[in-house]
Protein backbone atom coordinates (compact mmCIF):
# COMPACT_ATOMS: atom_id res chain seq x y z
CA UNK A 1 0.00 0.00 0.00
CA UNK A 2 2.84 2.37 0.83
CA UNK A 3 4.35 1.77 -2.61
CA UNK A 4 1.04 2.91 -4.14
CA UNK A 5 1.17 6.09 -2.04
CA UNK A 6 4.76 6.65 -3.14
CA UNK A 7 3.85 6.17 -6.81
CA UNK A 8 0.93 8.56 -6.47
CA UNK A 9 3.21 11.08 -4.77
CA UNK A 10 5.70 10.83 -7.64
CA UNK A 11 2.93 11.27 -10.20
CA UNK A 12 1.67 14.33 -8.28
CA UNK A 13 5.17 15.82 -8.18
CA UNK A 14 5.58 15.18 -11.93
CA UNK A 15 2.27 16.93 -12.66
CA UNK A 16 3.26 19.88 -10.51
CA UNK A 17 6.61 20.08 -12.30
CA UNK A 18 5.03 19.84 -15.74
CA UNK A 19 2.43 22.44 -14.85
CA UNK A 20 5.05 24.91 -13.68
CA UNK A 21 7.37 24.15 -16.60
CA UNK A 22 4.80 24.85 -19.30
CA UNK A 23 3.00 27.75 -17.66
CA UNK A 24 5.96 29.42 -15.98
CA UNK A 25 3.75 29.90 -12.89
CA UNK A 26 4.47 28.45 -9.48
CA UNK A 27 1.73 26.44 -7.82
CA UNK A 28 -0.21 28.27 -5.13
CA UNK A 29 0.60 25.69 -2.47
CA UNK A 30 4.34 25.42 -3.07
CA UNK A 31 6.17 25.32 0.26
CA UNK A 32 8.16 28.43 1.09
CA UNK A 33 10.41 29.52 3.91
CA UNK A 34 10.75 26.75 6.46
CA UNK A 35 7.52 24.87 5.65
CA UNK A 36 8.01 21.13 5.99
CA UNK A 37 11.29 21.44 7.86
CA UNK A 38 11.93 20.39 11.46
CA UNK A 39 12.34 22.93 14.28
CA UNK A 40 14.14 22.29 17.57
CA UNK A 41 14.53 24.02 20.90
CA UNK A 42 16.28 23.07 24.11
CA UNK A 43 14.94 22.86 27.67
CA UNK A 44 13.69 19.27 27.97
CA UNK A 45 14.45 17.01 30.92
CA UNK A 46 16.24 19.62 32.99
CA UNK A 47 18.07 20.89 29.93
CA UNK A 48 19.57 17.55 28.89
CA UNK A 49 17.43 17.14 25.78
CA UNK A 50 15.51 19.09 23.15
CA UNK A 51 11.99 19.36 21.78
CA UNK A 52 11.06 18.91 18.10
CA UNK A 53 8.30 20.12 15.82
CA UNK A 54 7.54 20.63 12.14
CA UNK A 55 7.11 24.01 10.47
CA UNK A 56 3.55 24.06 9.18
CA UNK A 57 3.87 27.66 8.01
CA UNK A 58 6.93 29.44 6.60
CA UNK A 59 7.32 32.12 9.25
CA UNK A 60 7.47 32.12 13.03
CA UNK A 61 5.67 35.37 13.74
CA UNK A 62 2.03 34.61 13.04
CA UNK A 63 -0.76 32.10 13.51
CA UNK A 64 0.02 28.54 14.50
CA UNK A 65 3.24 27.84 12.63
CA UNK A 66 4.40 24.69 14.46
CA UNK A 67 3.01 21.15 14.50
CA UNK A 68 4.26 19.14 17.47
CA UNK A 69 3.49 16.65 20.22
CA UNK A 70 3.79 19.01 23.20
CA UNK A 71 3.90 16.44 25.99
CA UNK A 72 1.95 14.34 28.42
CA UNK A 73 -1.80 14.88 28.37
CA UNK A 74 -1.76 16.63 24.98
CA UNK A 75 -2.24 15.46 21.40
CA UNK A 76 -0.31 16.24 18.23
CA UNK A 77 -1.38 19.81 17.46
CA UNK A 78 -0.74 23.10 15.74
CA UNK A 79 0.73 25.63 18.12
CA UNK A 80 2.05 29.16 18.43
CA UNK A 81 5.74 29.93 18.30
CA UNK A 82 5.70 31.09 21.94
CA UNK A 83 4.09 27.86 23.10
CA UNK A 84 6.58 25.79 21.13
CA UNK A 85 9.59 27.71 22.50
CA UNK A 86 8.10 27.82 26.03
CA UNK A 87 10.79 30.19 27.30
CA UNK A 88 13.66 28.07 25.97
CA UNK A 89 16.28 28.61 23.26
CA UNK A 90 15.64 27.88 19.60
CA UNK A 91 18.26 25.41 18.35
CA UNK A 92 17.64 25.58 14.63
CA UNK A 93 15.77 24.37 11.58
CA UNK A 94 16.73 21.09 9.91
CA UNK A 95 15.81 19.18 6.77
CA UNK A 96 16.38 15.61 5.57
CA UNK A 97 19.93 15.01 4.30
CA UNK A 98 18.61 14.55 0.76
CA UNK A 99 17.11 17.97 0.12
CA UNK A 100 13.38 17.73 -0.64
CA UNK A 101 11.76 19.85 -3.34
CA UNK A 102 9.11 22.41 -2.54
CA UNK A 103 6.37 20.00 -3.65
CA UNK A 104 7.80 17.25 -1.44
CA UNK A 105 7.77 19.66 1.48
CA UNK A 106 4.09 20.30 0.69
CA UNK A 107 3.56 16.56 1.23
CA UNK A 108 5.33 16.76 4.62
CA UNK A 109 3.03 19.60 5.68
CA UNK A 110 -0.05 17.72 4.45
CA UNK A 111 0.93 14.58 6.38
CA UNK A 112 1.49 16.67 9.50
CA UNK A 113 -2.01 18.08 9.12
CA UNK A 114 -3.35 14.52 8.77
CA UNK A 115 -1.64 13.53 12.01
CA UNK A 116 -3.18 16.56 13.73
CA UNK A 117 -6.70 15.38 12.90
CA UNK A 118 -6.27 12.02 14.65
CA UNK A 119 -6.08 13.08 18.32
CA UNK A 120 -2.77 11.20 18.67
CA UNK A 121 -1.62 11.25 22.27
CA UNK A 122 1.92 11.78 23.56
CA UNK A 123 4.17 8.78 24.22
CA UNK A 124 7.38 9.34 26.18
CA UNK A 125 8.74 5.83 25.49
CA UNK A 126 8.26 5.44 21.72
CA UNK A 127 8.71 7.75 18.77
CA UNK A 128 5.70 6.16 17.09
CA UNK A 129 3.40 3.63 18.73
CA UNK A 130 0.64 1.54 17.16
CA UNK A 131 -1.09 -1.80 17.58
CA UNK A 132 0.96 -3.93 15.20
CA UNK A 133 -1.87 -6.48 14.89
CA UNK A 134 -4.27 -3.86 13.55
CA UNK A 135 -1.89 -1.77 11.45
CA UNK A 136 -1.19 -2.05 7.74
CA UNK A 137 2.20 -3.14 6.38
CA UNK A 138 3.12 0.53 6.63
CA UNK A 139 1.43 2.29 9.53
CA UNK A 140 -0.97 4.89 8.14
CA UNK A 141 -1.50 8.13 10.04
CA UNK A 142 -4.92 6.97 11.25
CA UNK A 143 -3.35 3.81 12.74
CA UNK A 144 -0.89 5.68 14.98
CA UNK A 145 -2.08 5.60 18.59
CA UNK A 146 0.63 7.75 20.21
CA UNK A 147 3.90 9.46 19.38
CA UNK A 148 6.69 11.59 20.73
CA UNK A 149 7.77 14.99 19.38
CA UNK A 150 10.74 13.56 17.46
CA UNK A 151 8.39 10.86 16.19
CA UNK A 152 6.28 13.52 14.46
CA UNK A 153 9.32 14.58 12.43
CA UNK A 154 10.62 11.08 11.77
CA UNK A 155 7.23 9.61 10.83
CA UNK A 156 6.54 12.36 8.31
CA UNK A 157 9.96 12.23 6.67
CA UNK A 158 10.21 8.46 6.58
CA UNK A 159 6.68 8.00 5.21
CA UNK A 160 7.99 9.72 2.10
CA UNK A 161 11.24 7.75 2.04
CA UNK A 162 13.55 10.30 3.67
CA UNK A 163 15.63 8.27 6.11
CA UNK A 164 16.38 9.90 9.45
CA UNK A 165 17.59 7.37 12.05
CA UNK A 166 18.37 3.67 11.94
CA UNK A 167 20.53 1.16 10.11
CA UNK A 168 20.05 0.12 6.50
CA UNK A 169 17.30 -2.39 7.26
CA UNK A 170 15.67 -0.90 10.37
CA UNK A 171 15.23 2.80 9.74
CA UNK A 172 11.66 3.24 8.50
CA UNK A 173 9.57 4.00 11.58
CA UNK A 174 6.42 3.90 9.42
CA UNK A 175 6.89 0.18 8.74
CA UNK A 176 4.78 -2.18 10.86
CA UNK A 177 7.67 -3.96 12.54
CA UNK A 178 8.04 -4.39 16.30
CA UNK A 179 11.84 -4.54 16.02
CA UNK A 180 11.98 -1.20 14.20
CA UNK A 181 9.45 0.28 16.63
CA UNK A 182 11.66 -0.80 19.54
CA UNK A 183 14.79 0.61 17.89
CA UNK A 184 13.04 3.98 17.92
CA UNK A 185 12.25 3.97 21.63
CA UNK A 186 13.69 5.22 24.88
CA UNK A 187 16.92 7.16 24.58
CA UNK A 188 18.24 5.29 21.53
CA UNK A 189 17.00 8.29 19.59
CA UNK A 190 15.91 11.63 21.08
CA UNK A 191 15.33 15.07 19.54
CA UNK A 192 18.86 16.21 20.47
CA UNK A 193 20.34 13.09 18.82
CA UNK A 194 17.94 13.27 15.86
CA UNK A 195 19.49 16.46 14.49
CA UNK A 196 22.74 14.51 13.91
CA UNK A 197 20.88 12.59 11.19
CA UNK A 198 19.53 15.73 9.50
CA UNK A 199 21.01 18.79 7.80
CA UNK A 200 20.87 22.23 9.39
CA UNK A 201 19.30 24.97 7.27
Amino acid sequence: MKSIYKKLSLILMALVFLGTTYTGVRTADAATGNQGYAAYRDGVFFGFDWHAGLWDEPASNYGLPILHAPGTGKSVQWDSWNNFIDGNTFKGTYRPNNAPSSSQRDLFVAMGRNLRTQDISYNLAYQVYYNNNNASTYVKYDEVSSMRCDGVVEYIYEWYGYRVFGNDTQWDVTKNDIWIRDQHSGTLITPKKQVNYLTAI
